[in-house]
């Protein structure tokens, strides 16, 4: 089982002055793989106890979740799931390679809005990965862990003047 990954320290916007404030926040998950399990990806803010026990609630945190639904391993040649083994070229009008890595977004407006009017500046975003018990991989081995290149905090105004 993957272990929790806790990422620390993303800024939360500032209460608004002047009466505009963000309609929408959306945590962005950058080049998430999912070349091994299925799995479901538990989102807690300011929690860095969260587990798989953790519940749901927004007491602890729980912001929501996503789900890759994963490659389950490589029956190939060697090399056959590389995607770097392409390469680029400029007439190559092929589309990415399906294991190219995947980007994730997850709404937290509530969630952001209720931690930011609680006087907390920073945000930590723990990432519990949860493979289910009948996910059993199919060939070869198989990385159990989490792996993505950046986290982003996007928020939105879309009212105002």
């Amino acid at each position: 089982m993957a272990e929790p990954l806790t990422l620390a320290g993303l800024v939360v916007p500032n209460h608004p002055e002047a009466g505009v404030d963000f309609d929408h926040a959306d945590l962005q998950f950058h080049r998430v793989d999912h070349s091994g399990h299925s799995y479901e990806v538990r989102v807690y803010l300011n929690n860095h106890d969260a587990t798989e026990e953790t519940g749901r609630e927004e007491g602890a945190g729980y912001a929501g979740s996503f789900f890759i639904f994963g490659h389950g391993g490589c029956y190939g040649e060697e090399g056959h799931c590389d995607p770097k083994r392409r390469g680029s070229h400029a007439f190559d009008l092929r589309p990415p390679h399906p294991l190219e890595p995947t980007t994730k977004s997850l709404e937290i407006t509530d969630s952001l809005k209720r931690i930011r009017d609680g006087g907390t500046s920073e945000l930590d975003v723990t990432l519990v990965p949860i493979v289910r018990s009948g996910d059993v991989p199919a060939a070869g081995p198989i990385h159990d862990e989490l792996k993505l290149d950046s986290v982003s905090l996007v928020t939105y105004e879309t009212s105002g003047a």
